[in-house]
């Protein structure tokens, strides 16, 4: 029954205890804050894509036409690539379809010409 009338040696003992605990636990997060001002932990910012706000009047046509500006554009994209494979040899070729396939197949072309406003390809819709 000692712990319900501690001596003065446990009381002291027990302060110096939670008190270099606590001591420890303000100088581990202090550690941390000053670290992580000094390199960081988030990864980088993402890219961001904004979307194409469509006029109100849009008709059908001009929905379909822009996705046929889109599909051309992205194939005129992909038959660069495939003609610039086409002057490689060796090694290089080699590394150069591996690379395009795995473009192709990641969906790459979709997202790097999400659209067509306006018959150009890469254009953007204007940031507000």
């Amino acid at each position: 029954m000692s712990y319900l009338a501690p001596t003065r040696a446990e009381v002291r003992r027990n302060r110096l205890i939670v008190g270099g605990l606590a001591l420890l636990m303000t100088v581990i997060v202090m550690t941390m804050f000053l670290l992580e001002s000094r390199w960081g932990y988030l990864p980088p910012d993402p890219k961001l894509i904004y979307f194409q706000s469509w006029a109100a009047g849009r008709t059908r046509a001009d929905a379909i036409a822009m996705t046929e500006r889109t599909k051309a554009a992205r194939e005129a994209k992909l038959a660069e690539s495939r003609t610039y494979i086409a002057t490689l040899t060796g090694k290089a070729r080699t590394d150069a379809q591996k690379q395009y396939d795995a473009y192709v197949a990641g969906g790459g072309a979709k997202k790097d010409i999400p659209y067509v406003t306006n018959g150009n390809a890469g254009d953007e819709p204007p940031v507000e």
